[in-house]
């Protein structure tokens, strides 16, 4: 089963829009329209990475000086604090107890940060009762896009056109790691946006339909602690079963796969009974779905 195969089950998109101000925001906006983004917290609070990249940031890369732009991958990276958002965040805790809710991307545009989500259309009632309390905040939160969703293709596409992707693949042994048995053929979704005492949420597509699992990885959980620290924001994460192991495609910024590479054999180093193996290392383009 290829994920073009599944990709639409979520069949609901949902877009939250936060008002964000920060002195760094008028600096940027006069050269970039859409500003990628990661979300983290340190030390309790909440923190956004901003990324700009390619010809815009070595342009502003003076101008940004004053707010110690970190760079990386052809990147400048801008971590601001996020505390004022800290009612839009509760509302995105709020929709990723949903369980069949996947986080695409998180973006920055206008002076507001977007949202987007893909969704179950089951879950509709779930999805009304996030409207009604975002409706209770004023306009500072609102739901900008709610409706018939594209699919996941279509969201992956769209965070290719702000900012290029690439594919890094591996394998590792960790299938046991999972709360529910997973065989050959069926298909796995999560990001790390969702992760408790029970591990990350993830989806996982079967042929006659799919089910909420948990992955309880010290693998991951390594990955994510390490991608924080590293400032490598991830689009995407699709994995699946390949004779008795897991194999993942990890989506992020195309010039960001070597540190993401880097990082896995430092991760691997730590736990060699996962047994860790290299599958691929591509750029993104549409013939990917043919091998997902």
């Amino acid at each position: 089963m290829l994920y073009r195969d599944v990709e639409r089950r979520l069949d609901t998109r949902l877009t939250i829009s936060m008002d964000q101000q920060h002195p760094v925001l008028p600096l940027i906006e006069r050269d970039v329209e859409t500003i990628p983004l990661d979300f983290h917290m340190d030390g309790g609070e909440p923190f956004i990475d901003m990324f700009v990249c390619g010809d815009h940031g070595e342009r502003l890369k003076g101008t940004l000086v004053q707010f110690s732009p970190v760079t990386m991958g052809g990147c400048i990276i801008i971590s601001i604090g996020a505390r004022e958002m800290g009612a839009g965040y509760s509302i995105m805790d709020q929709i990723a107890e949903i369980p069949l809710s996947i986080r695409g991307s998180l973006y920055l545009r206008a002076r507001k940060i977007y949202a987007d989500y893909r969704l179950g259309s089951p879950f509709m009632p779930q999805v009304t009762a996030v409207e009604r309390r975002i409706l209770g905040m004023g306009n500072r939160i609102r739901i900008a896009d709610l409706g018939p969703g594209d699919g996941g293709i279509a969201m992956i596409n769209g965070v290719d056109s702000r900012i290029h992707l690439g594919i890094v693949s591996y394998e590792v042994d960790i299938l046991h790691d999972f709360s529910v048995p997973v065989q050959d053929g069926w298909l796995i979704e999560y990001n790390f946006s969702h992760e408790d005492e029970r591990g990350f949420r993830a989806i996982v597509y079967r042929e006659d339909g799919q089910q909420v699992a948990y992955l309880d990885s010290p693998f991951l959980r390594e990955v994510q602690r390490i991608s924080v620290e590293r400032k490598i924001p991830k689009a995407a994460i699709i994995a699946k079963p390949v004779n008795g192991k897991y194999r993942s495609f990890t989506f992020l910024p195309y010039s960001m796969v070597d540190d993401q590479v880097s990082m896995l054999f430092d991760v691997a180093s730590k736990f060699p009974e996962a047994d860790f193996r290299l599958s691929s290392i591509r750029s993104y383009d549409s013939n990917a779905w043919d091998w997902i």
